[in-house]
């Protein structure tokens, strides 16, 4: 049990907590907000550790409390008109069930192949067994919770414009307690939870604060901010458009600036153009491109075939404390492959096994940052083909159907998905220099392969969609906005 007791009851009193938000919300808006309310303010960093049962945190304890309300029927049954609520559910494509196998079995494999205990000079890390399989399956299981459901009840531009308000929401909600950790330091943890969850050091940037609130780390902080910016501006462009959004867009950009995160105000940057002046289409085709560059991050730095030392000293320039977080990142990085090559098809497992050690000090001579190479050393080639695999797939897909896409729903339909999708595609960058795969990112990989699976592709669509693009110039008398 944590050794925080308001913690301990806060993360046990999470089920009732969220039958209550079943009982007073229609289901769909009730699955979101029990999954993005446990992420916003139940405890970070402690966990319920029972004997034979995995240690358990809030990401699972929302998940599974949600997933329990849902399969006792509770919520209320939606009043909204859905024009597509008739049609069929969508169905897993061959290749996402080849992946999720795929996850399963390297996850077995894993465990099998580091049965072996490590004794390396005064460290002793333990051999994996029957139990850690055991464990390995159920917690896989219990992270792609949110996938499965928001693959199932998110994969309508009417739902989906619900998640976009609820991270819209999410984040206005966010802000004040934000805004007073930038002047007070970060200090709610303490004051209600009794405990910092990181290194107070991590907090204190250019000079003050970074809020931390009751996440894991600043930059989770900072990354739940950027997607609320983006679902704010995907929402103003398309349906909420006057002065008062703009205001609220302008607060929310000046709420993540000061979070002082370079990562998030980049992925900002990027994002938030592109929703508020780009169409659905080039949104599309940018977020498969970044698709294919995080699935090759690995090789490239594998074959150093990224300019390392060139992207450091331009940094150098305009930010040096920056630039030497990035060269330590590279540096640790590449010790931490140079260890998963050692066992490279499926990893090292856990117990801190993919971590080299000083054989003399027992301390770890590289700390691990970015998700991807996490998953690379614990679970190796094939489990970390299978999870991003799961994450990139998705947005592949639904770029190869986006002329079916775009023939089906109306343009802010389209570009509510499209910056769903874009989200998605962000979030995929930040999981390079980060281990920000929380239950949002699969919240928004289950929604867009929802979306995607609900299409299908054909080689005449885009021909179809010029056809009809040129129908309704013709009609209007107005140049079809291509």
């Amino acid at each position: 049990m944590p050794p925080y007791p308001v913690a301990a009851i806060m993360l046990l009193a999470w089920p009732m907590i969220t039958a209550v938000i079943f009982a007073r919300m229609e289901r769909v808006n009730a699955f979101i907000w029990s999954i993005l309310l446990g992420y916003m303010f139940l405890p970070p960093s402690v966990a319920i550790d029972l004997p034979a049962v995995p240690a358990i945190t809030k990401y699972e304890i929302a998940s599974m409390s949600s997933l329990l309300m849902l399969w006792l029927g509770m919520g209320r049954k939606s009043t909204d008109r859905d024009s597509m609520a008739e049609d069929p559910p969508p169905v897993f494509p061959p290749i996402i069930k080849i992946l999720l196998l795929l996850l399963l079995f390297s996850g077995a494999m894993t465990v099998v192949n580091n049965g072996d205990p490590l004794i390396e000079g005064i460290t002793y890390r333990p051999g994996m067994d029957t139990s850690s399989l055991f464990a390995f399956v159920i917690m896989q299981g219990i992270e792609l919770i949110p996938f499965f459901v928001a693959f199932r009840l998110l994969s309508t531009p009417h739902q989906t414009r619900k998640l976009l308000t609820a991270l819209m929401i999410g984040y206005l909600i966010y802000s004040v307690p934000m805004l007073i950790e930038v002047r007070l330091s970060p200090q709610l943890n303490v004051w209600i939870y009794g405990y910092f969850p990181h290194d107070f050091l991590q907090a204190i940037r250019y000079g003050g604060f970074r809020p931390i609130v009751f996440m894991t780390h600043p930059i989770w902080v900072a990354s739940f901010a950027t997607m609320g910016l983006i679902a704010t501006a995907a929402l103003t462009r398309t349906y909420l458009m006057g002065p008062r959004m703009v205001l609220v867009l302008f607060y929310l950009v000046g709420v993540l600036i000061l979070c002082k995160t370079m990562t998030a105000i980049m992925m900002a940057a990027i994002g938030l153009p592109l929703v508020l002046f780009a169409s659905a289409r080039h949104m599309l085709t940018i977020t498969m491109v970044i698709a294919v560059v995080v699935m090759a991050y690995p090789l490239l730095r594998l074959v150093d075939a990224i300019p390392t030392d060139e992207i450091v000293e331009f940094i150098r320039e305009w930010q040096p404390d920056r630039a030497g977080s990035l060269e330590f990142r590279f540096e640790h990085e590449f010790m931490l492959l140079e260890r998963a090559m050692q066992r490279p098809l499926f990893g090292w497992g856990s117990w801190g096994r993919n971590f080299p050690l000083d054989p003399v000090t027992g301390r770890s001579l590289a700390i691990a940052d970015g998700a991807w190479v996490i998953w690379y050393g614990t679970r190796g080639i094939m489990g970390y083909l299978a999870a991003f695999g799961l994450l990139v797939v998705p947005l592949l897909i639904l770029w190869r159907r986006r002329y079916e896409l775009m023939l089906r729903h109306d343009d802010p339909s389209t570009l509510l998905v499209a910056a769903v999708a874009l989200m998605l595609a962000l979030n995929l960058i930040e999981l390079i220099p980060n281990g920000t795969l929380t239950p949002l990112t699969w919240l928004l990989n289950g929604t867009v392969l929802g979306h995607a699976c609900r299409l299908r592709y054909t080689r005449n669509a885009r021909r179809r969609w010029k056809d009809d693009r040129r129908d309704l110039s013709e009609r209007t008398g107005l140049r079809a906005a291509l």
